[in-house]
């Protein structure tokens, strides 16, 4: 049995059904093999993605020197040095995460993200498990804006294979992607035809679609073969809700990925370990558990899903101004 319901709830009401999800969520990684952990919210490395931003956090310590850290984007990395620890299994958590200017109906500067690894897998062995817990959690139907979803199989489509029939354009052809999406740059223009093409057709589609195989350009820390990243993203109907790669377990790809980002972006702890050695083979996915709960509600903004979300507070604080 599922948890999806189609009517408004109270906020007791959501606060049992987000409990019985993490439970649900914990029960299907236990029933695995599964470690929960926990690392640090406030980090003093920032994110290496440069469509993610920090939000920033200042600290003092005991003899009031001042720091200016990170409230984390994901705990990625600190996972990985949990990974760099082990020779088979897997490890998960469920926790609170921070995005600087992301506020819309599918994005909170505060969320809870699911975050998994395991040794061993590849990414499309996270498809299966980032399938298998959707199903787990909301039960044989999405409602997605008063449509149902149907929850008993999906699609896969190659992003070569969906740029080519919902945009028209071989997407591994730089100049034919910017001359079809009027912009001056390769990667400009492929979110744009992302955005205004391939997701609303995904969107038509009334089963869950694993995008996967991304240009290498859009590889972020997944494994490259061929010109082609070991990453995929889940998406039910239309909205995305996870994200999995086949993990780089060197230390030269990671200095470079910090690198591009800058200073403050290098994660040295990390990088220490993997002087060492290299991460395990492994795979990684990371999943938004608002997202999930929208699914089973069939809330149209993830503001309705997260108890005194940061655009509900900031309205309250803007109507008492």
């Amino acid at each position: 049995m599922g948890l999806y319901r189609e009517r408004d709830v109270s906020l007791l009401e959501l606060l049992r059904l987000r409990k019985e999800a993490r439970e649900r969520v914990r029960g299907f990684f236990e029933g695995r093999g599964f470690l929960e952990v926990d690392t640090p919210i406030m980090v003093p490395y920032e994110n290496p993605d440069d469509n993610v931003e920090n939000v920033r956090a200042v600290f003092r310590d005991f003899l009031g020197k001042r720091y200016e850290w990170f409230l984390h984007t994901s705990p990625e990395f600190f996972m990985k040095r949990i990974v760099w620890e082990m020779r088979e299994g897997g490890i998960y958590q469920i926790v609170r995460v921070f995005r600087d200017g992301e506020i819309t109906d599918l994005h909170s500067i505060e969320f809870t993200m699911i975050e998994w690894y395991r040794v061993g897998g590849d990414y499309r062995d996270g498809m299966k498990e980032t399938f298998g817990l959707v199903r787990e959690v909301v039960g044989d139907f999405a409602n997605v804006k008063g449509r149902k979803i149907t929850l008993n199989g999906y699609e896969i489509f190659t992003v070569e294979e969906a740029f080519r029939e919902f945009a028209g354009v071989n997407v591994f052809d730089r100049e034919e992607v910017k001359k079809v999406a009027c912009e001056e740059d390769y990667e400009s223009g492929f979110f744009k035809l992302l955005v205004e093409r391939v997701e609303p057709a995904l969107g038509k589609i009334d089963k869950p679609v694993f995008l996967i195989d991304y240009p290498e350009e859009f590889s972020a820390m997944a494994r490259v073969k061929n010109g082609v990243a070991e990453r995929f993203e889940l998406y039910v109907g239309g909205v995305e809700i996870a994200n999995g790669y086949t993990e780089l377990r060197d230390y030269e790809s990671y200095l470079r990925k910090f690198e591009e980002k800058g200073k403050k972006a290098v994660d040295g702890g990390f990088l220490s370990l993997l002087k060492k050695r290299l991460l395990p083979e492994c795979e990684g996915v990371a999943l938004g558990f608002d997202r999930l709960l929208m699914l089973r509600l069939g809330a149209e903004s993830i503001h309705d899903v997260i108890p005194y979300s940061t655009k509900r507070l900031l309205e309250e604080t803007i109507s008492n101004l």
